[in-house]
C-alpha cells in the first residue's frame, strides 16, 4: 500500500464520522442557548463524563487556545473550527496568547456563555482540571487537544503520541552522533507532553552509557533559546564538546539553529518534533545543522477532536467507549525523504510557501530514503 494512502486511511480509521449541527440561538440570560435544551451528564468513577445528546442537532461550540502562536496551533484551531462549521455550528474561539492565566479565564467565559461542548488546546492539567470538573456539573463535554494526557471529567485527549515521536527523533539524533556525546534538550518546564518527550528523550539515552542528556530549561521564547544557545557555544568552543541540540518542538529551536550554522559549528546534530513550515525551511537551508523533524499530523488532532464532540453531542458515540488518549499519525523527515514528508503535510504548495524550488532541494538533496508512517496500535 502506498505511504501517502497509508496516511489518508490512518486519519480517516481515527477521525468519528461527521454529524451536521446548525447555528445555535443566542445565550439568554440564564446562561444557556434560548429552546435548546440542556445536554445531561453523568460522573463516572474513573474521572469521564457520560453525557447524552441534545436531540435537537443545535450546537455551540467552544474552542479555547492557550495560543495560536505556530502552524501546530494554528492547524489544530482552524481544523477543528473547519469541521465545526461546516457542520453548520456556531463557533466561539478564543487565544489566550500564551497567557496561563488568561486562558483559564477563558475557559471559564466560555463555560458561561452557553456553549454545548469544549474544545481546550494546550493547558496545565492541574489548572484546568477544575475547570474540567464545572464543565460536567454543567453538562457540558469537553475535548482536549495537545495536554498529551488525560484529565478527569473529559472525553479524551487528541495529540500526536507523544512517546513514540520522542522515541524516533532520539533514535534519529542518537544514531546520528554514533550514541555518544552531551545532548542538549531545550523544553518548558510546566509544559506537560514537553515535559514527557523530554522523559523519553532521557529514557532513551539511559540505554547508551556514551550519551548525557542535558536538559535546558526556557520559555516559548525563540529569541531566549537563541541567546541561550550562543551562550552554550560560547562556554563550549571545542569541536565535539556540544554533539547535539534538541528542540521539544521544531520553533522553539528555529533561531538556534541559525546561530549554530552562523558560527560554524555544522557538526551538532539539530532536530526536533512537529514538521512545521519552518521545519523544512530549516531542514533544506544551506549549511544547515538541522538534520530531522518528526512530522505530527496537527490538522487530523483538531478534526478529530471536532468530530469527536459532534458524535457524542448526537448520541452516535458512548464517550465511554472512547479511549481517554487519541493519537495521530506521525513520521520521521530527514534530508533525503524530506521532499515526500513536506508535501505529504502540506501539500505540493509547499515549496512555494517556504521559498524553496522542489528542484534546487532535489538536486541538493537526493531523495533516496522513504517515509514510513507511523502510529500506535492498540489490542
Amino acid at each position: 500500500m502506498k505511504k501517502k494512502l497509508v496516511a489518508v486511511l490512518l486519519t480517516v480509521a481515527m477521525v468519528f464520522t461527521m454529524a451536521g449541527c446548525s447555528v445555535g440561538s443566542a445565550p439568554d440570560d440564564s446562561g444557556t442557548d434560548s429552546g435548546t435544551g440542556s445536554v445531561g451528564e453523568d460522573n463516572n468513577s474513573d474521572g469521564k463524563t457520560n453525557t447524552q445528546s441534545k436531540g435537537d442537532g443545535t450546537y455551540k461550540v467552544g474552542i479555547a487556545n492557550r495560543e495560536i502562536t505556530n502552524d501546530y496551533n494554528r492547524l489544530i484551531a482552524y481544523g477543528a473550527q473547519g469541521v465545526l462549521e461546516k457542520a453548520g455550528c456556531e463557533v466561539v474561539m478564543t487565544d489566550a496568547e500564551a497567557d496561563v492565566q488568561k486562558h483559564n479565564e477563558n475557559v471559564e467565559s466560555l463555560l458561561n456563555s452557553g456553549i454545548d461542548a469544549l474544545i481546550i488546546q494546550l493547558g496545565d492539567n492541574d489548572q484546568l482540571a477544575p475547570l474540567c470538573a464545572e464543565a460536567a456539573e454543567k453538562g457540558i463535554p469537553v475535548v482536549t487537544a495537545g495536554i498529551s494526557s488525560h484529565i478527569d471529567n473529559t472525553i479524551c485527549d487528541v495529540n500526536g503520541d507523544d512517546a513514540l515521536m520522542a522515541t524516533l527523533l532520539a533514535d534519529a539524533v542518537f544514531a546520528s552522533i554514533d550514541y555518544s556525546g552531551d545532548v542538549y534538550v531545550f523544553y518548558v518546564p510546566g509544559a506537560p507532553l514537553l515535559e514527557n518527550r523530554l522523559a523519553v528523550f532521557s529514557a532513551v539515552a539511559g540505554m547508551y552509557s556514551d550519551i548525557n542528556v542535558i536538559p535546558m530549561s526556557t520559555e516559548h521564547n525563540v529569541s531566549k533559546v537563541q541567546t541561550q544557545t550562543e551562550e552554550l557555544l560560547t562556554a563550549n568552543p571545542e569541536e565535539g564538546s556540544i554533539a547535539a541540540i534538541i528542540g521539544t518542538y521544531d520553533s522553539l529551536i528555529s533561531g538556534a539553529v541559525e546561530s549554530v550554522r552562523q558560527a560554524g559549528r555544522t557538526e551538532i546534530v539539530m532536530g526536533g518534533i512537529d514538521g512545521d513550515q519552518v521545519s523544512f525551511q530549516m531542514l533544506f537551508g544551506e549549511d544547515t545543522p538541522f538534520k530531522v523533524s518528526v512530522v505530527m499530523d496537527a490538522n487530523s488532532i483538531g478534526e478529530t477532536a471536532a468530530n469527536t464532540i459532534l458524535s457524542v453531542l448526537n448520541g452516535e458515540t458512548d464517550p465511554d467507549t472512547i479511549p481517554s488518549k487519541v493519537a495521530t499519525a506521525c513520521y520521521t523527515a530527514t534530508q533525503r525523504n524530506g521532499v515526500e514528508a513536506a508535501e505529504m503535510k502540506w501539500g505540493e504548495t509547499v515549496w512555494e510557501d517556504i521559498g524553496f524550488a522542489k528542484s534546487d532541494v532535489e538536486a541538493a538533496y537526493p531523495q533516496d530514503d522513504e517515509v514510513i508512517v507511523c502510529y500506535p496500535t492498540t489490542p
